[in-house]
């Protein structure tokens, strides 16, 4: 317990120095790595639950994908990003690509399941976690521009969700007494979920506050927030967190393995770390881009 607590510390400092301090181009060279680093990890799952899967193609096209959303903001204004489908052109062109690669290699294995797992792969890890990106990217009007108010937004997430991810944790072990859900995740309680939801919208509230009264912090659409919608995206944002946790742990269950991986003491690999991470950027973005643009 004691290495997972200091590598959790460790692994948040970093990445809160990441998200305060780093350059753009900084920034979304760590989520590229992060990005690939998590999708080596769940194709390595995959593999040993016996799948074919079609590692080096998958994982580059996860990085184009992330390279191309970089160098075309939404809300750039020459007219590109806005008018013409350049996301439903990429995506097209990479399943294309994958299955044909699959049909000319004589020595492909299991090309079905392949293809199934290796384009869940992307959709699951470089397309989710490209939300970040997006959230970086808030009212950019140029290529390669990420804004301070963005950055913030990506900052946000990741504190509630880590946050989250610490108070369930330590309510777990203290007052944990109800498994939560045992056939997935048998050291869950509902003790360590109520702790882990009390500690998001905290967190969540305070960021939002801290928004609006603090000028060094870039506000951006936290300004028109009301208590009452941190509270709530502070609750939806834990809730996502769990879900992407348990989601995480059925696929290494399905493949009886312990940790994604065996880089970082006491906790496992990259993606047990990312893992309550993957589906809260989007939820921002869009709540965001609907209701508070």
């Amino acid at each position: 317990m004691i290495k997972r607590i200091i590598t959790g510390v460790a692994v948040a400092c970093f990445w809160v120095g990441v998200l305060r301090y780093l350059p753009g181009w900084a920034l979304f060279v760590v989520l590229q790595l992060f990005a690939g680093l998590t999708l080596y990890e769940f194709y390595r799952l995959c593999e040993r639950g016996g799948m074919a899967v079609s590692k080096t193609l998958g994982i580059l096209g996860g990085m184009v994908w992330i390279g191309v959303l970089y160098a075309l903001p939404l809300h750039i204004e020459n007219g590109l990003p806005r008018g013409f489908p350049y996301e439903s052109l990429l995506l097209a062109l990479m399943f294309f690509g994958l299955l044909t690669q699959l049909l000319l290699d004589p020595k492909a294995k299991d090309p079905l399941r392949n293809a199934a797992v290796t384009a869940l792969g992307f959709c699951y890890l470089p397309f989710m976690l490209s939300f970040f990106l997006r959230l970086a990217q808030w009212g950019s009007t140029g290529p390669f521009e990420i804004t301070r108010e963005g950055v913030f937004l990506a900052f946000y997430t990741a504190l509630v969700l880590k946050m989250c991810d610490a108070g369930a944790y330590a309510c777990g072990i203290a007052f944990g007494r109800h498994r939560m859900f045992p056939r997935v995740s048998p050291k869950k309680s509902w003790e360590g979920f109520v702790g882990g939801m009390v500690v998001a919208v905290a967190s969540s509230v305070g960021a939002v506050e801290a928004a609006k009264h603090f000028s060094s912090i870039p506000a951006g659409p936290f300004a028109q927030v009301s208590l009452c919608h941190a509270v709530v995206l502070g609750l939806v944002l834990g809730v996502v967190g769990v879900l992407g946790d348990l989601i995480e742990s059925l696929f290494k269950r399905a493949v009886d393995a312990k940790d994604s991986g065996g880089y970082l003491p006491g906790i496992g690999g990259v993606l047990d770390v990312f893992d309550s991470l993957v589906f809260a950027p989007a939820v921002v973005f869009f709540y965001f881009s609907w209701f508070h643009a």
